[in-house]
């Protein structure tokens, strides 16, 4: 049975997720709507092509979790985002229907939050409530009024309130990224010996940053230990983003969103991580560790 070709697929999705992600504070809502929907026709090909799940096929794109078959992340592209330009491409048969719809669509975020109206077969809004919906969306009214109004009618019309779980939704960003670093230094350590391993992060980093960052994932396992600070330049994707994870739970004076973050990553796991990273700086606790994982 003939195989869906992802590295094809990824190179083909890349330029336009970075293309999003670079520019999505200068563009408005309905050009985020252009490239996402660009993005959800390719995954509307594969899957009609060879029958895949969607969520698959985002998992294969992306890459699992650790412990599973099929290890190593893939690429950037976050199943959420996925997910989330699989819905637009089904929203809108084509590109003239976004344009229609929404000529003034101020931000991205005020379509996302109104999405259940869109395509949710229970909450789905139509006719006058459709039409009404659209305008505003479109309204010259401040962006902050119009989120405040999608919100009312979210309360309305669904029941959304500002409940436990909905904060935990929204560090689902921050869990990904730690998520995607973690099977990182997982992988990174797993598959190679100590000395392979050096190779391909000393370019990058250096063992005084990567004890910082061992420091810091400790730190943020429990209130109270102290964040160092980093002050090397660092020159990869995967640690640059992890630090700047780091960084913003340290700049916060109130600990109610690291209680939060806790919820969804378990301070043993986070734990960890920081192990890991200290593993990576001395051969002996790289040995000893790999002995456990065999």
């Amino acid at each position: 049975m003939e195989q869906i070709n992802l590295q094809k697929l990824i190179k083909q999705i890349s330029p336009l997720y970075n293309s999003y992600k670079e520019s999505k504070g200068n563009i408005n809502g309905t050009e985020a709507l252009f490239i996402m929907w660009e993005i959800g026709e390719l995954l509307k090909k594969k899957i009609e092509e060879f029958g895949i799940a969607p969520h698959n096929l985002y998992r294969k794109i992306y890459g699992k979790a650790e412990g599973k078959e099929d290890i190593i992340q893939r690429s950037y592209i976050t199943r959420e985002f996925l997910g989330r330009a699989y819905r637009i491409r089904n929203i809108f048969e084509n590109k003239n229907d976004i344009e229609k719809d929404f000529p003034n669509l101020k931000k991205f975020i005020l379509f996302r939050e109104a999405m259940p109206f869109f395509d949710n077969k229970k909450y789905m809004f139509k006719g006058r409530d459709r039409e009404d919906l659209l305008t505003i969306l479109n309204s010259n009214e401040s962006s902050d009024l119009i989120f405040k109004r999608i919100k009312l009618l979210q309360k309305e019309k669904i029941g959304i309130k500002n409940s436990r779980n909905q904060k935990l939704i929204e560090l689902q960003p921050q869990k990904e990224i730690f998520i995607t670093f973690y099977n990182y230094v997982f992988n990174l350590i797993k598959d190679n010996n100590y000395r392979d391993t050096r190779e391909k992060v000393l370019p990058l980093i250096n063992n005084s940053l990567i004890s910082k960052l061992s420091s810091n994932t400790s730190a943020l396992a429990q209130e109270g230990l102290v964040y160092k600070n980093i002050d090397e330049e660092i020159f990869d994707d995967y640690w640059i983003s992890y630090s700047k994870l780091l960084k913003g739970f340290s700049e916060q004076m109130d600990a109610k969103e690291r209680r939060r973050f806790r919820r969804l990553i378990s301070p043993e796991r986070i734990i960890k991580l920081a192990d890991m990273l200290q593993v990576i700086t001395s051969e002996k606790l790289f040995v000893n560790f790999k002995n456990q994982l065999n």
